[in-house]
């Protein structure tokens, strides 16, 4: 008998079973006849498996949970810092100070240890052409160069992972937003940026009327 066909057998014996549930029950004499013994326990362990499935799912789902709900709260507090935000692109009149009050707000994240709205210069030609051209944003770390470039007045800055939105576009840039945390994992390219990229449309008009 090929492989093949074996394993079709075996899945039809696993089709049978699951749609006569009490097969077990009503063929007793069965399980006697079957190696279902525990190794280290020398017990029937056919339910002893079940539980331990049960439990592994259980687990599973508890973490599952957690995280979502980790997630669920975490996303609140990025909405309610980005809303802050928002009002108060209308209250600064200034790049300056516009830049002071995003870093005092956005930094209330405990995840985030620095953030600076940085005017373009040609200081920071390398980081738009490295880092920003495909799509107007990168998540992860930078090298040394890179970091004393975006926090010029900071060098001892521990970032172990940083986020960059190019403010305007790879042709005409008027700013990079940066933000720094010390978790490494904090900032990476699975995050979701929907939040953020609304900001960032607002922020790019707010700079157009400042300009």
């Amino acid at each position: 008998m090929s492989k093949q066909q074996f394993t079709i057998d075996e899945q039809k014996i696993c089709d049978y079973l699951i749609r006569h549930p009490d097969f077990f029950t009503n063929h007793q004499y069965v399980l006697l006849e079957l190696e279902l013994y525990s190794q280290s326990q020398g017990l029937p362990n056919l339910a002893l498996q079940q539980q331990r499935k049960l439990r592994e799912q259980n687990t599973q789902l508890k973490t599952q949970l957690a995280t979502t709900a980790r997630l669920a709260l975490e996303n609140e507090r990025v909405f309610r810092l980005f809303s802050e935000c928002q009002r108060q692109l209308w209250r600064c009149h200034s790049f300056s100070d516009l830049a002071t009050q995003l870093a005092d707000t956005l930094c209330q994240n405990p995840k985030v240890i620095a953030c600076e709205l940085l005017p373009y210069t040609d200081r920071l030609h390398a980081i738009v052409e490295t880092r920003l051209t495909r799509q107007n944003c990168y998540l992860g770390r930078l090298s040394q160069q890179e970091h004393n470039l975006i926090w010029l007045k900071d060098n001892q800055l521990q970032a172990r992972s940083v986020a960059l939105y190019l403010i305007g576009s790879v042709q005409h840039p008027e700013a990079i937003l940066a933000f720094a945390s010390d978790d490494v994992t904090h900032f990476n390219s699975d995050n979701d940026n929907l939040f953020i990229k609304e900001f960032i449309a607002s922020l790019e008009l707010r700079l157009s009327d400042l300009a």
